[in-house]
């Protein structure tokens, strides 16, 4: 069997690759009506599920436990959870949207048994690879953007102004996927960070997720003020190389990103939608869908008439809010095992993180409630959950480093 560090590196680059609109232009009916069962669930949950049966026949079960060390019985709770509503979901809705559970959450979870196998060599690698990852996709957003095509052909005509697609299918998915990892991985790579800030913030117009960019700017901004308050008042020690340097890259990066926004047009979005328009505005309707439902809906989601009279009462076909979304189209009995996932699951990798992930770990969920992402097919929580392990699998090895050298 290929070791580990492959497999996940496979993983990860198949999941930026082979978007959903990618698979569509290959003649996969991924996302679509119709089309194979098998083909609704993605090439990378297939190797995930396919390398974790292998090593549990191998091992068994506790082997693969013990890996995980403080987070075994987190993910245990969670795995239960996700079975529970594929159990449920089968016996209501059939294999209907059932790939959508498998390649949103159950492979996320799957995916950490491999990631707890990785030394901290291969997780510095794997990281670094995600950080490379999210760059190279947002440099193809801001070409997208200047040349007004796109490299998978998708026609996206709810939208009045051109948004990139990048590599990451819708623009709101993208939008979500790099406001979350950006605070997480920027410094991870080779590239200064001013560039890959940069790169990251023209990306971010290009996407045209306002809200999206709001909440980045915002943390960053938050993240940024321990570190610009120890250069103030104690200073860092940096050569005068390096520091000038620094400043040089800075100059040119304020320069090449004024020259972007100004020439690109990239700005014409932002200004004409400064106020609140039909699509911000849905954001704030979403709620009195809510009171649409009766006790029955509570539980176990809208009626097919009241889903399909949505445009209705928002304008827009779109419930861009991922908890409400989850109770209007299946229930509390759906929603609330999903969002104990969420919450125990990303708690634990905060705890264990600690640092930054307190500060990435909200911009994520506060973008998520923005957009519908996450109650799509999306590898917004496998990037997520991967990036937190990551870095709290190398905290520790350090960790356990410093107290065995004292």
């Amino acid at each position: 069997m290929l070791r580990p560090y492959f497999i996940c590196s496979a993983v990860i680059i198949l999941a930026f690759f082979l978007g959903g609109y990618m698979l569509e232009g290959m003649g996969i009916q991924y996302v679509s009506e119709g089309g194979t069962p098998l083909l609704k669930i993605h090439v990378y949950s297939y190797i995930i599920l396919l390398t974790i049966g292998l090593f549990t026949l191998k091992e068994g079960v506790k082997e693969q436990l013990f890996h995980l060390d403080t987070l075994a019985k987190p993910w245990l709770f969670s795995v239960i959870m996700v079975s529970f509503v594929i159990i449920y979901g089968l016996f209501r809705y059939g294999t209907s949207g059932m790939a959508y559970i498998i390649d949103t959450f159950l492979t996320p979870l799957l995916f950490l048994l491999l990631l707890s196998r990785l030394n901290e060599n291969e997780c510095q690698r794997l990281l670094s690879l995600v950080a490379g990852l999210l760059f190279f996709n947002s440099i193809i957003a801001i070409i997208e953007f200047i040349t007004a095509s796109r490299v998978v052909n998708v026609d996206i005509s709810s939208f009045s102004y051109f948004r990139s697609t990048a590599l990451l299918t819708h623009p709101l998915n993208n939008a979500l996927i790099t406001a979350g990892l950006t605070i997480l991985i920027f410094n991870r790579t080779r590239i200064p960070s001013i560039i890959y800030l940069s790169i990251i913030l023209l990306a971010m117009f290009a996407f045209g997720g306002r809200a999206a960019l709001g909440i980045l700017l915002l943390f960053s901004f938050i993240a940024s003020l321990p570190y610009v308050f120890r250069f103030f008042t104690h200073g860092i020690e940096i050569s005068k190389q390096r520091f000038a340097t620094m400043l040089c890259l800075s100059y040119f990066a304020i320069i090449a990103v004024g020259i972007v926004l100004i020439k690109s047009g990239i700005t014409e979005r932002i200004i004409s939608k400064l106020h609140v328009d039909e699509s911000a505005s849905a954001r704030f309707d979403v709620f009195y869908l809510l009171d649409q439902l009766s006790l029955t809906e509570w539980l176990f989601g809208a009626s097919a008439n009241l889903q399909s009279a949505i445009d209705l009462y928002l304008g827009i076909s779109v419930i861009e809010n991922f908890i409400i979304g989850w109770i209007f189209s299946f229930g509390l009995i759906f929603t609330i095992p999903l969002l104990l996932v969420l919450v125990i699951l990303f708690g634990s990798l905060l705890l264990r993180a600690g640092g930054i992930s307190y500060i990435a770990v909200p911009a994520f969920f506060l973008v998520s409630i923005t957009n519908n992402s996450l109650t799509t097919k999306t590898p917004a929580l496998l990037f997520m959950i991967t990036t937190l392990f990551l870095i709290s699998r190398i905290k520790n090895n350090s960790q356990k480093s410093f107290k065995g050298n004292k």
